[in-house]
Order: structure tokens, then sequence, then C-alpha cells
């Protein structure tokens, strides 16, 4: 999907009251969206349908609702503290940031600029303390 499909897609989505942005009224945060009426029930029908098909339908498998914080040490010890990156470009020109391998040119997909920065690692772990 294309940045300019997607601003259209949350464009329609807010006009007709599925979302809203977060904090809209002190400047928002820049993708993080809030569920509006609609929004919310269409995001339950899908955990719904999502839960029947992939739970209750299968007898291989357990439901299970797990802690989305968890202890550093398990971070540690599974690698995510080290590991858990994904490398990253900036355009130059129009400061856009991209994954590296998001990329099928070496070219920035908002303004086609090759002025792109080299990649670096981008941790995805954030700090709760």
């Amino acid at each position: 999907m294309t940045a300019k499909t997607m601003e259209e897609l949350a464009a329609l989505c807010k006009r007709r009251g599925f979302i809203f942005q977060s904090n809209e009224i002190y400047g928002g945060l820049q993708g993080i969206y809030d569920y509006g009426p609609l929004g919310i029930e269409l995001k339950n029908n899908l955990k719904r349908a999502w839960w029947s098909s992939m739970v209750h339908e299968r007898d291989d498998v357990e439901g299970l609702d797990a802690a989305i914080l968890t202890s550093p040490i398990v971070l540690k010890q599974s690698g995510h503290e080290d590991t858990f990156s994904d490398p990253l470009v900036d355009c130059k020109d129009c400061n856009s940031r991209w994954r590296t391998d998001y990329l099928r040119e070496e070219k920035c997909p908002s303004c086609g600029s090759q002025n792109l920065t080299e990649p670096r690692p981008f941790n995805l772990m954030f700090k709760t303390n």
C-alpha cells in the first residue's frame, strides 16, 4: 500500500468516525489513532472472528492473554535486548525515515531522492522506566 493510499484510507476512516488522531486537540501524535464508536465495533468484530478461526475452530490451540510488558532479564536472555532492531535510512531531502528492507530501490519512496543516509540500527525496544 502506498503512502498516499494509506493517507486516503485514514482520511476516510476519520470522516466516517472510525478513528480519530490521538491527542488531536494538543497537536496529535503522527500515526497514532483512537477508535471512534464505529471503529471499536469493527475492531471487536475482527478480533472475535480471528479468535474464533484461530482458537475455537482448532483442536491444537488454546487461547492465552499474556502481559505485553515483561522482566528485563527475559528480554536479555532471549536476545531481544541486543538484537531487536531494524536497519533504517533517512532521506536527507524530505526527512522521511524508512526500513531498508522496505526500499525497493536506492531512493526515497516519498520524494524520489537518492540522497539517503547510511543504514543504521534502530532499537525497537521501548524503555518503560
